[in-house]
């Protein structure tokens, strides 16, 4: 069960373990040239939020555009290495997305099997994937995994991963599955994770402590036509629209508050945000009100990976490797 945390417990423990969470990874694959496809495209469906000038996330008062923006903000390699950590999907992307690029290369033959079959936590929204390549890797207290398969324009990923440098004071363990066409530009994520902080750490204190991490982005590069859900703890959204381009919105729902939010909006544009109700939705997101009415938040007690790292099997209570079982 979820240690529940309040907001401001949750941006403290953030700040605090900043580039914390897997960013300057020994193991971290690529180059660091800029390139890769998954983080790209995923950036260019999806909104991503750029922050105000030495803003430190201080302008949103709003507890559910301040979970939106911590876990969208835009993230650049290298400039925000050590100024955004594992909680943001972007930096997640960028660390996860470039084993996409190079598991042709990297990853060996393995039995054919389904995501289902190899993942560390049992997602209900499967992307329904197989994958015939894999790989495992560990360096100190750093471990990871990945499952690629690929026909025709379409390439497809799971990769896990465990941050435990000094275990005794945080172990973060997450998991993500994607898949991109380089020629249609659909591209699809699914991501969970996990940072606990044990009893008796300096962030855990007595009783141990930490936050949970879930979301999933359905888009398009082309169209930047996206839906998403994502939670964070004790918040959880749901949201549909166009992301990019003058004239386009797109709508998110918290509970039963509705933001609607201009394309390419910034950090100053969610401080602006005003929640409404479904009647009080304005033209803007009308396309989009129905389909958000109905869909389904992630449930924050169901939904988000146990704080305990049960929900996580395959060598998160022992050695950081073989995460996912061929």
């Amino acid at each position: 069960m979820n240690r529940p945390l309040t907001f401001l417990s949750l941006a403290v423990a953030t700040l605090l373990v900043i580039g914390g969470c897997g960013g300057n990874s020994p193991s971290t694959p690529g180059g660091g040239d800029g390139t890769n496809v998954l983080y790209t495209a995923v950036k260019q469906a999806a909104p991503t939020f750029m922050p105000a000038a030495k803003s430190g996330n201080r302008t949103i008062n709003d507890q559910a555009m301040m979970v939106a923006y911590q876990l969208l903000r835009n993230y650049t390699y290298p400039d925000d290495e050590g100024v955004i950590d594992m909680s943001n999907i972007y930096k997640v992307l960028w660390e996860t997305g470039r084993y996409l690029d190079e598991a042709p290369t990297r990853c060996a033959a393995v039995t054919n099997a389904a995501d289902t079959d190899l993942s560390p936590f049992a997602f209900n929204d499967f992307l329904g994937h197989s994958y015939a390549l894999g790989m495992s890797e560990e360096e100190g207290g750093y471990g990871t995994s990945i499952a690629y398969g690929a026909t025709g324009d379409d390439r497809r990923m799971l990769a896990s991963y465990k941050w435990a440098p000094d275990a005794a004071q945080q172990v973060t363990i997450g998991v993500i599955q994607a898949q991109h066409n380089a020629v249609t530009g659909d591209a699809a994520v699914r991501f969970a994770q996990t940072v606990q902080y044990p009893p008796g750490s300096t962030m855990g204190g007595v009783d141990g402590s930490g936050f949970a991490i879930r979301a999933r982005i359905d888009g398009n590069s082309t169209t930047h036509a996206f839906e998403l859900k994502m939670a964070i703890n004790g918040t959880s959204i749901v949201g549909k629209g166009i992301s990019r381009g003058a004239g386009n919105w797109f709508l998110f729902r918290c509970g039963t508050s509705y933001y609607c939010i201009p394309a390419e909006a910034t950090e100053a544009d969610l401080a602006a945000a005003v929640a409404t109700d479904l009647a009080g939705v304005p033209a803007e997101g009308a396309a989009y009100k129905d389909a958000l009415s109905a869909a389904t938040p992630y449930d924050i007690a169901t939904d988000l990976p146990s704080l305990d790292l049960s929900d996580f099997n395959g060598g998160v209570a022992g050695t950081p490797v073989q995460y996912l079982m061929y």
